[in-house]
């Protein structure tokens, strides 16, 4: 059994550019909802909120960066993530990515597929 969830990390360096890399969010078997049985739970991370988005198939987004240190989990459709390097990853349902992009050049953004892409967005707290 996978006892972590890989995790799409998108960052920034001293020189604003952002950059891709990946982390391994680790679980461990857990009473969560006693009485139910355990079963596999990540650790607790602070939130401020969360926002529900869908984006309509074709749209293309300009330079931005992520407005919020944020996690996105993707419900439905893809969204093609172009980093300032010229690295591009796919975000697709199942996916997770965790934007830390706050102040540099950002990212490109794009709905490649023919619907809409749909994500649950969880704004950090403050760790």
């Amino acid at each position: 059994m996978n006892r972590a969830f890989n995790v799409l990390h998108l960052t920034e360096d001293a020189q604003g550019a952002s950059h891709f890399g990946a982390f391994l969010l680790p679980l461990r078997e857990s009473v969560f909802a006693p009485p139910a049985h355990p079963f596999l739970v990540s650790p607790t991370m602070s939130a401020k909120g969360y926002v529900v988005i869908r984006i309509p198939a074709g749209w293309v987004g300009e330079l931005h960066q992520s407005p919020h240190r944020q996690i996105l989990f993707c419900m439905s459709g893809a969204l093609k993530v172009t980093a300032s390097d010229g690295e591009v990853r796919l975000v697709e349902a199942g996916s997770i990515w965790q934007m830390e992009d706050v102040t540099g050049k950002g990212h490109w953004s794009e709905v490649p597929t023919p619907v809409p892409f749909e994500a649950a967005i969880v704004l950090l707290g403050d760790e």
